[in-house]
C-alpha cells in the first residue's frame, strides 16, 4: 500500500491487541524490520519444488518471459484497505497467465493466494499465520522456472508503531532473492540462462525517519546486489514506496539506478504511468534483458470493475538473448 495512514484500522488493531487477539496492521503497507521481533533474520532454501496437480500454464516463446509484481493487500479483513477475503481469491487464478509473479503484503491469505496457482515453483510464507510480534514480510514469489538460493533479508530499521508514522514496526519489510534460472538449456556460452531476481518491500511513511530509512535501505540493497550479483543479470522489482514526483524520493531512486546500474522498465519504455510499483533490471555479462512490454493488466477487478487490491499490479516482458 502507498503511504498513506488509516486511522480506523488504527482503532481497529489498538482494540484487537487490547483484547489479547492477533494483531492486525493499521495500513497496508505496513510492514517493517519489527525491533521487538529480534535480530534480522534470513532465511534460506524456502522455495517448494513439488508439482502442482493443474496444467503448469503456458510459457512465454523461447526468448521471452512474462513477469509481474502485485501488492496484494493481504492484511486481515477490516484492516486491509482491500477486501482480501473475496478478492484474494478472485486473485489466484489470473496469476497463471504469468512466468513469474512476485508478491507483496502476502500476510494472511497465503493459502487463498496460491489456491488456484499451477506454477511448480512456489515460496513458502516467511510464517503461516503471522503472530502478535511479527507479521513476517509477505514477500513471495511463484515461478514457472527453478529458483536456487532463496532467502529473505529484513530492512535495517523500520519507524512506526501501531498509530504512528505508517506502522512499518508491526511487520518485517524487507527483501529476498532467488537465483532464477529462466532457460535451462545450455546456449550460446554453454551455460544456462540465469536471472538475479529480487523482491522488495521498502519503507512507508512521511515522517522523516522514513526518508531516511529509505534511502539507506536503498544503500544497503545496492551493496548486496553488487556484491552477490557481480557480473549478472538483475531484476529488483515490488512495492518501493519511491515516487519520483516526491523530492525526497529521488535520491533512494538514484541510488538504485546509478548505484546497482539498473534501469525502471516504464522509464525505458517511456509508459507515461510512473508508480510505486516498479520493475528495474539491468543485462549481466552472458545474458542481455530488454524490455518489450510495460502494462497495468486489466484483468485484476472484480465484477463491478473495482480493483482488487490497493494497488494495480504492474506486469512487464522481457526478452532475454545470451552473450
Amino acid at each position: 500500500m502507498d503511504r498513506s495512514f488509516w486511522t480506523l484500522g488504527s482503532c481497529l488493531l489498538a482494540c484487537l491487541l487490547a483484547c489479547g487477539t492477533t494483531p492486525e496492521s493499521t495500513d497496508g503497507s505496513t510492514s517493517g524490520a519489527s525491533t521487538t521481533a529480534g535480530p534480522t533474520e534470513t532465511e534460506t532454501g524456502t522455495e517448494t519444488t513439488t508439482e502442482t496437480t493443474g496444467d503448469p500454464g503456458v510459457l512465454a516463446p523461447p526468448g521471452e518471459f512474462l513477469m509481474l509484481t502485485y501488492n496484494v493487500a493481504g492484511l486481515p479483513q477490516g484492516i486491509s484497505s482491500s477486501n482480501p477475503e473475496v478478492n484474494i481469491p478472485q486473485i489466484s487464478p489470473l496469476l497463471n497467465a504469468y512466468d513469474l509473479v512476485l508478491a507483496q503484503e502476502d500476510f494472511y491469505y497465503h493459502a487463498e493466494l496460491s489456491a488456484d496457482v499451477t506454477h511448480p515453483y512456489q515460496t513458502a510464507p516467511y510464517m503461516d499465520p503471522p503472530d502478535i510480534v511479527d507479521l513476517g514480510d509477505g514477500l513471495n514469489r511463484f515461478s514457472q522456472f527453478p529458483m536456487d538460493g532463496h532467502e529473505r533479508a529484513a530492512w535495517y530499521d523500520c519507524n512506526g508503531g501501531i498509530s504512528d508514522c505508517a506502522s512499518d514496526c508491526l511487520a518485517t519489510k524487507g527483501w529476498s532473492f532467488a537465483r532464477t534460472t529462466i532457460d535451462a538449456n545450455e546456449v550460446e556460452n554453454g551455460v544456462p540462462v540465469e536471472i538475479d531476481i529480487y523482491n522488495l518491500h521498502m519503507e512507508a511513511g512521511g515522517c522523516d525517519k522514513d526518508v531516511e530509512i529509505r534511502l539507506q535501505s536503498a544503500h544497503d540493497l545496492v551493496a548486496e546486489i553488487n556484491q552477490r550479483s557481480e557480473g549478472r543479470a538483475v531484476i529488483v522489482a515490488g512495492d518501493f514506496n519511491l515516487r519520483e514526483t516526491d523530492p525526497e524520493d529521488v535520491e533512494p531512486l538514484m541510488v538504485f539506478l546509478g548505484g546497482a546500474k539498473l534501469y525502471d522498465s516504464c522509464t525505458e519504455l517511456d509508459c507515461g504511468d510512473l508508480r510505486i510499483d516498479k520493475v528495474m533490471y539491468r543485462s549481466g555479462e552472458n545474458v542481455e534483458l530488454e524490455p518489450l512490454l510495460w502494462e497495468v493488466p486489466p484483468e485484476f477487478v472484480d465484477l463491478d470493475g473495482a480493483d482488487l487490491s490497493d494497488h494495480k499490479p504492474v506486469a512487464v516482458s522481457f526478452a532475454y538473448t545470451p552473450k
